[in-house]
């Protein structure tokens, strides 16, 4: 599997080099909308040929199914791989490492592969699957019927019920020590996801560039965590002429669609005022688009984000620097 490629420091001086340029087309829907906070005008365009996952990770059939029947109907899903997760006031902060599904109390909650049972000594509401390869599924906030050292078998094993009050199962995949998107191509399935993620607003803040990005779930979530926002797997920018003519490569921001980065990483990553969803207060996923960025280095410059999801569903928006200028 490819290494995931993430920058999160690069300021726009290193911008102006950086990456081989790749190529963007826009299409007829392509829409003005109304400017954020600080800036003079954003265009935002649909297009699902934008920032695709590469061809290895682009597989139409599934591995394997739901953990909550039935099996192959899609459920919802709450909360996305990467999203960021921060509890204990502030004092732990990591990226979520699996999805959310969302499910009633009480729900039985089954084997997604045929393995070793293993619960965590130090969390008895989490079940792990070990596959015969070392594929570790695991089962977050789950009252477990099974022990350490069962054999489970997929989709005929009940493995626990989903315990009160949490509504949904935490559900990771992991391979030879790194967590794994759950729903990227080829792997959790039946899953589709037609909606577009959003450019929300560029600032500039104490000398740094931050973006605000959100998605919305595919499928309706129920209340109470029903209109929460997810978020998208993908981000990167670039600078344009006046013209729209690229002045440097394609940067990326984060990159969700294969793997996360490690919790020491949390902190160049997401920027002051960046929260998870809570019920009625939505997340704000607020990024580090450049840090200790050149003013200059921005004048006369259109400052181009994608965002993508992990089916490739893609919005760019376009944002005139000269509104930044003022906040540098």
């Amino acid at each position: 599997m490819p290494a995931m490629t993430t920058s999160h420091t690069i300021s726009v001086a290193v911008a102006l080099t950086a990456m081989a340029l790749v190529s963007s087309s826009a299409t007829s829907d392509a829409r003005v909308s109304a400017p954020p906070a600080r800036t003079e005008s954003v265009t935002s365009i649909h297009d699902e040929r934008a920032a695709r996952p590469p061809a290895a990770t682009r597989v139409a059939p599934h591995t394997y199914r739901w953990p909550v029947k039935p099996f192959d109907r899609q459920h919802p899903v709450r909360a996305f791989f990467g999203d960021p997760r921060i509890a204990n006031h502030g004092r732990s902060r990591q990226f979520h490492f699996g999805v959310d599904i969302s499910a009633p109390n009480g729900t039985p909650v089954y084997a997604t592969i045929t393995g070793r049972v293993w619960i965590h000594p130090l969390h008895a509401t989490t079940i792990a699957v070990v596959g015969s390869d070392s594929v570790e599924h695991s089962y977050w906030h789950v009252v477990p019927v099974v022990r350490t050292g069962d054999r489970a078998i997929a989709y005929r094993t009940v493995l626990g019920h989903i315990e009160e009050p949490y509504g949904h199962v935490h559900f990771s995949e992991r391979r030879d020590g790194r967590y794994l998107n759950p729903l990227r191509h080829g792997a959790l399935g039946p899953f589709a996801d037609h909606t577009h993620p959003q450019v929300l607003s560029l600032r500039a803040e104490r000398g740094d560039l931050l973006v605000q990005v959100a998605d919305e779930t595919p499928l309706a979530v129920p209340r109470p965590w029903h209109d929460l926002p997810v978020m998208p797997s993908l981000v990167r920018w670039r600078l344009l002429a006046a013209s729209g003519r690229p002045v440097s490569g394609w940067s990326t921001v984060v990159d969700f669609r294969l793997t996360i980065p490690s919790a020491s990483e949390f902190d160049r990553t997401w920027a002051p005022g960046a929260t998870q969803n809570h019920v009625r207060a939505p997340g704000r996923y607020r990024l580090f688009l450049a840090r200790d960025l050149d003013a200059h280095a921005l004048r006369g410059r259109v400052v181009e984000i994608a965002v993508s999801d992990s089916r490739g569903n893609a919005t760019w928006a376009r944002f005139a620097a000269v509104g930044l200028l003022s906040g540098a």
